[in-house]
């Protein structure tokens, strides 16, 4: 749909007090009441985004927007420039840490669109040149606000707008007074100068991201009592708004194609040399921990993260080649997490939530003992989560890798493959074995039993997450040894093309 040019939001509409004070109570008990049955159902989320021109009245409008609420269960989140622990992690790791749970209302001034705009301001070439330097920023908005549709978040985007006369008008006022002259800032003035600038940057950047699951709605911000209503209205029609679900959801099954083998072939490493005695794997393993160790300490890693994600049926030797990475590096310098089944409040956030909360910062590790990936595999095969939703996972976990490998993330991704019959010799060992008992609990005897489930969905899982940016490894695991020299071998390779 053609977008309306922001100027021709300027209707100059305004209210009388009458009208005002005959609406103002209506909406406020609605939107009271509608915010209550979001907390007592507490099955979807409402996110709020407000974005405007300097002086068109944002921060005013959210103000009395939260007078209408219970402000008990209202997030209100305004964003500076970066800190130095945003920058060093991806753009969008700052947006996911302020994401509501479930049965509760956050409201972003500008969100993540303040980032898209400085860079729209920043361009200096064409129409076209622009479209395509925004193309990423834009394609990550769009991923994220469909994900969170489909995740049972209502999005609600509105956009307040003044002519130049008003807001010059504003922020010299502003300036006159000693107790509001802090509110405006350089950046006020210069983008009050580029005004037409602005407003052409606005456009373009409205326009790439109004999608039906979340639409923008544009607000003259000239009258402070009508924008007032009107955000208040939008704001009321997403607390009552059905579960976007079924709506927006994309029916994504599975790709045709060959499955890769999870023995014979890797997705990036040829077959293992044949198992090596005890001495040539010691001076082995110490070597390649020799040179993980060094690689970390190179000067160029500090501008890069690491993550590895280990997956593998169960004893297939995930812990044992973890601790071989973290025993060549400095302890201050790696984070393993170990990933179960999601605590109620995880399952109150977007599934990628406690994911992203994990990411490294720069000239570190983190290291997932199972991962992101359990959505395609164990709550697939276990029907724990419903089919739309994990056949949808492919693409946003492929969209979040990319995210990670674009800021410098070195992402190097290990699927352990061990034999049905090398997995039930593993588990009577550790039964007989008091030291190792633990191990092993009901749940690892269930999930045998759905070994042949196991191993299409894990066939499914590389074919379509295997990408140029995060590589599957395809890691014989039979021969303990062995696995943990590929393991290190391949961690060691992919981190020295990322420094050269």
């Amino acid at each position: 749909m053609a977008r309306r040019r922001l100027h021709e939001v300027l209707s100059g509409r305004r209210l009388t007090r009458l009208e005002y004070e005959h609406a103002l109570p209506v909406l406020q008990g609605q939107m009271l009441d509608a915010q209550f049955e979001l907390r007592q159902e507490a099955a979807r989320a409402v996110l709020l985004i407000v974005s405007g021109i300097p002086a068109a009245g944002r921060s005013e409008v959210v103000n009395e927007v939260l007078g209408w609420l219970d402000p008990k269960f209202v997030t209100v989140q305004g964003f500076k420039t970066c800190s130095d622990a945003e920058r060093e992690r991806p753009p969008m790791w700052r947006f996911w840490r302020v994401l509501p749970p479930r049965g509760r209302l956050a409201i972003l001034h500008g969100g993540w669109y303040q980032d898209l705009l400085q860079q729209a301001l920043e361009h200096e070439g064409s129409a076209k040149q622009l479209g395509a330097r925004l193309q990423r920023p834009v394609e990550r908005i769009v991923q994220l606000e469909r994900m969170l549709a489909q995740d049972g978040f209502t999005v609600a985007k509105v956009h307040l707008h003044v002519s130049p006369e008003t807001q010059r008008k504003r922020l010299e006022k502003l300036r006159a007074e000693k107790t509001t002259r802090w509110r405006v800032t350089a950046e006020d003035r210069r983008m009050c100068r580029r005004y037409r600038e602005v407003e052409r940057a606005l456009e373009h950047c409205l326009d790439a991201t109004d999608h039906p699951s979340a639409p923008w709605l544009l607000v003259d911000g000239t009258d402070a009592q009508h924008r007032a209503l009107e955000v208040g209205r939008r704001l009321l029609q997403a607390l009552q708004a059905a579960t976007p679900v079924a709506a927006v959801a994309r029916t994504a099954g599975a790709r045709p194609g060959r499955r890769p083998s999870l023995v014979r072939k890797s997705a990036s490493q040829a077959a293992p040399a044949a198992t090596a005695s005890e001495q040539q794997y010691d001076r082995e393993l110490e070597r390649l921990q020799g040179r993980l160790a060094l690689l970390s300490r190179r000067k160029r890693f500090a501008q890069h993260a690491v993550v590895a994600v280990f997956e593998g049926m169960d004893a297939a030797g995930k812990g044992g080649a973890i601790r071989r990475i973290t025993a060549a590096l400095d302890a201050r310098q790696f984070h393993v997490v170990p990933i179960s089944a999601p605590s109620p409040e995880e399952l109150a956030r977007p599934y990628l939530g406690r994911f992203w909360s994990q990411l490294p910062p720069r000239g570190n590790y983190t290291i997932f003992d199972r991962s992101w990936y359990g959505r395609v595999l164990v709550e697939r095969v276990r029907r724990l989560t419903p089919t739309r939703d994990w056949r949808r996972a492919y693409d946003e976990i492929v969209e979040f890798e990319r995210q990670l490998d674009e800021h410098g993330v070195v992402v190097v991704k290990f699927w352990l493959a061990v034999s049905r019959e090398e997995q039930l010799e593993r588990f009577n060992e550790r039964d007989r074995n008091p030291l190792k008992r633990f191990k092993v609990d009901p749940e690892d005897w269930a999930n045998r039993k759905h070994w042949d489930a196991y191993r299409r969905a894990a066939q499914d899982m590389i074919a379509r997450t295997d990408t140029r940016h995060a590589r599957w490894t395809v890691v014989p695991a039979d021969d303990k040894r062995q696995a943990r020299l590929q393991v290190l071998r391949t961690l060691g390779d992919r981190i020295e093309a990322a420094l050269d």
